[in-house]
């Protein structure tokens, strides 16, 4: 149904005359008429009583006029919520990343554009690595940071802002912290810990060098929490596979970290949907971004 016959019945039932609402609401006397019988038709009732000079409302009318301001109302009271919803809206932005972001440099870009833009609410969560693609496609965030490859979703425009290596993080009385740099051969005979959702990255990157057999025999332990991860090494449980910077070892005497004598640098930055309409905030944090890292 369309709204403003309601305001047209109403204006006529105020004025009882076609041709006095036909002025008051710049149309015509026929167009008046044509959407009185379309409500009437609509409602399957009788809303006015014509005569030669005036019309006045039937039983009907009089009850349809008394819900009709009280629709028109609360239709009213609905446009100013929602204008007001979408302008809080348009000011507030969705960021999910990966575990450990606060070590990355997106952070800091994302810490800085929260003190230069304090009017935009900004909502951020680190979730699993696996769940980030599919957070952003089903709109649930509005921009996502995580490891970036060339055959990601075509749907996903990207700004880079960090590159990591993996490394094996060992325990210090390990056999193998003696040595600076860690071959495959080193790590495959170990005991693997991986988080979740860095197991395809890592597999990609030593898939040339081993059997996916072989690998998978290595991998010990897959979890979500990278703190579990370091306390099964520090307890001799297995060598931990992780990206750098997502490890700092610098304070735990009992925990080391080891390169690996493999190319195995990775690009890390924010993703978000490829689309003509952006929100305000999620359009000023990417032109943010862009800005500051060129």
């Amino acid at each position: 149904m369309d709204i403003n016959k309601f305001n047209v019945f109403l204006d006529l039932a105020k004025t009882g005359n076609y041709s006095e609402t036909a002025q008051r609401l710049y149309t015509t006397q026929g167009n008046i008429s044509k959407q009185i019988l379309a409500l009437e038709k609509e409602l399957k009732t009788k809303l006015f009583i014509r005569g030669h000079r005036q019309i006045t409302l039937t039983e009907s009318g009089r009850i349809t006029e008394m819900y009709a301001k009280k629709i028109l109302h609360e239709f009213d009271a609905l446009q100013q919520t929602l204008n007001k919803h979408n302008v809080e809206s348009d000011n507030v932005l969705t960021i999910h990343t990966m575990s450990s972001f606060s070590n990355y440099e997106g952070f800091s870009l994302m810490s800085a554009f929260h003190q230069n833009y304090p009017e935009i609410t900004l909502h951020f969560s680190e979730i699993k690595d696996s769940d980030l693609i599919n957070s952003v496609m089903d709109n649930q965030a509005d921009i996502i940071f995580g490891h970036y490859t060339p055959d990601l979703n075509h749907r996903l425009e990207t700004l880079l802002t960090d590159q990591d290596n993996l490394v094996a993080v060992l325990p210090a009385n390990h056999p193998l912290s003696a040595k600076k740099i860690l071959s495959l051969n080193d790590i495959i005979q170990e005991d693997l810990l991986l988080l979740e959702g860095e197991e395809t990255l890592i597999f990609n990157k030593f898939k040339v060098m081993v059997e996916k057999k072989q690998w998978q025999n290595a991998v010990a332990y897959q979890g979500k929490r990278i703190d579990i991860i370091l306390n099964m090494v520090s307890n001799g449980m297995g060598i931990a596979l992780v990206m750098d910077k997502r490890v700092d070892t610098r304070n735990d005497s009992q925990l080391i970290k080891r390169k690996i004598g493999l190319n195995t640098t990775s690009n890390f930055g924010f993703m978000r949907l490829k689309q003509a309409h952006e929100s305000h905030g999620n359009e000023l944090f990417w032109n943010y971004i862009t800005q500051t890292i060129n």
